[in-house]
């Protein structure tokens, strides 16, 4: 799966909002966000922002715990999720939304 890591450009907010589809680009979290959306990744570049194109999402080689661990620290609701499966599903979709 081809992942983009993007790092926010000093000075501007930690949420970008996209005022033609009234809702939230994306999300910096510690400066970075990740997303698996070459759109998202394009637009968030021409805003000056740097992106690098990464071959593995780095929640796929975390364990089912490590998953509920960053699901917490994010404060992601994994519903009745628990396979790790079920679990990844829960994070995209809620990282998806922001």
């Amino acid at each position: 799966m081809v992942m983009f890591r993007v790092t926010k450009k000093p000075g501007t907010p930690n949420i970008i909002w996209d005022a033609s589809k009234s809702r939230r680009l994306c999300r910096f979290v510690h400066g970075v966000f990740e997303t698996g959306d070459e759109t998202v990744a394009s637009r968030l570049k021409s805003l000056g922002h740097t992106v690098e194109k990464t071959e593995e999402d780095p929640l796929d080689e975390m364990k089912a715990d490590e998953l509920k661990a960053y699901a917490a620290k994010y404060s992601i609701d994994l519903g009745d999720a628990k396979s790790k499966a079920d679990i990844l599903k829960a994070i995209r979709r809620a990282e998806s939304k922001q």
